[in-house]
């Protein structure tokens, strides 16, 4: 379940409408949304199973560099894109996710995404929990704003991202907990659809008994 706050850390950088524009209007990611988002879990998969140093971390890290060697874009925009990758997670498990990640547990996540920024040329990684969240509130009280492009990217990525790793049966029920478990600013912003009411309620009454 951690997962759904990766999903949707991807999700958040498309409250950004240049970030949309500059990393994904290259991309293939809204006709073959399915497809762009397999890669990427595949190539962080490679990496955490198989670390940095190994044959396929090293080739999966240099996969990541080729898909982004087209894009010009500045070092507080890859900086922010880490951020919510590092952050999103930790903000979704406090919420939702039943038990507080530990100290050492938040630092490797930390860390893993640090390593990806430094691999990829990126520089100003050296920062600790405290001052990711306030570059990342910093950067989006100069820049969010709603696109079209950015709502459709995001709703087409709501659709099939679960499909990535979860089983058929439990898909509907995983996007209904991400649109119930999404920051409400984000959803108004991109103009995206809640829960439905009964999933509200229902997801209400199990968060209550999964979270005691």
């Amino acid at each position: 379940m951690f997962r759904i706050g990766t999903y949707l850390a991807l999700i958040r950088s498309m409250a950004v409408g240049d970030l949309v524009k500059t990393f994904y209007s290259h991309s293939d990611l809204l006709p073959h949304t399915h497809a762009r988002l397999a890669r990427t879990r595949n190539t962080l998969r490679e990496l955490v199973c198989h670390g940095f140093a190994s044959a396929q971390g090293l080739a999966a890290l240099q996969r990541l560099r080729d898909a982004h060697h087209h894009v010009h874009a500045s070092a507080d925009d890859y900086r922010y894109v880490l951020a919510l990758f590092m952050l999103e997670p930790l903000r979704w498990n406090a919420a939702v996710g039943g038990s507080a990640l530990s100290e050492a547990e938040a630092q490797t996540l930390l860390s893993f995404w640090t390593r990806i920024g430094q691999e990829m040329g990126v520089a100003g990684l050296n920062m600790a929990l405290p001052a990711w969240r306030q570059f990342q509130l910093d950067y989006e009280a100069r820049y969010w704003c709603f696109s079209a492009e950015g709502q459709q990217l995001a709703e087409a990525c709501l659709q099939e991202v679960v499909s990535l790793s979860l089983p058929f049966g439990t898909r509907s029920f995983f996007r209904q907990l991400m649109r119930f478990s999404m920051d409400p600013a984000l959803r108004d912003l991109l103009q995206l659809q809640p829960a439905s009411a009964i999933a509200r309620c229902l997801l209400g009454a199990w968060l209550r008994r999964t979270t005691r």
